[in-house]
């Protein structure tokens, strides 16, 4: 015959180890709080996509609407793999130039001589060149962080998701954040 515990009669004497898998009901709910996933277990996946275009003329990094997201991890320990799919095109001669940002910190940018950015070379109106960041990040917080796309072109304009000319040829871009547990 079982024993019934309650906090009266002695919950605090319940040594570590000794409940198992077996004696919990199967249709007990533990908050996910009381569980610990292992270091590189998912824990949170978000994303968002941009079905329109875009479309700018700025020599300066400018946020491309409609290509960010905003996550809160639950542990500054915590890691963000960022992966943004997209694709460009140009008017004219044009090297569009592309930042990840997470909030107004620059991240994920090559190393080298100039550019320091994802470059696309996009001259004379050809199709789009897709292009796919992946970065994984430690931004050591519990703060909502957002994550974006950033472009710039060197002359001209660029286009997010359809030819330089204009012509119907379209796509859709993505961002997705997944917290990994670290």
């Amino acid at each position: 015959m079982p024993t019934e515990i309650s906090g009266s009669t002695g919950v605090n004497k319940i040594q570590d180890n000794t409940i198992v898998n077996a004696d919990i009901n199967s249709s007990a709910a533990i908050a996910g709080s009381k569980l610990v996933m292992p270091t590189g277990s998912v824990l949170q996946v978000l994303s968002t996509f941009k079905n329109d275009t875009f479309t700018s003329s700025s020599t300066s990094f400018i946020d491309i609407t409609g290509l960010s997201v905003a996550i809160t991890p639950s542990s500054t320990s915590s890691k963000i793999l960022v992966t943004v799919s997209f694709l460009s095109g140009a008017t004219g001669e044009n090297s569009p130039r592309f930042n990840l940002v997470r909030d107004s910190t620059t991240i994920a940018q090559p190393t080298g001589s100039t550019p320091s950015t994802v470059h696309l070379n996009t001259y004379g109106n050809v199709a789009p060149n897709p292009a796919c960041i992946v970065f994984l990040d430690s931004p050591s917080t519990t703060s909502a962080t957002t994550y974006k796309l950033q472009g710039r072109t060197d002359g001209n304009s660029f286009v997010i998701n359809r030819r330089g000319d204009n012509a119907n040829v379209t796509s859709i871009s993505t961002i997705t954040v997944m917290e990994i547990a670290g």
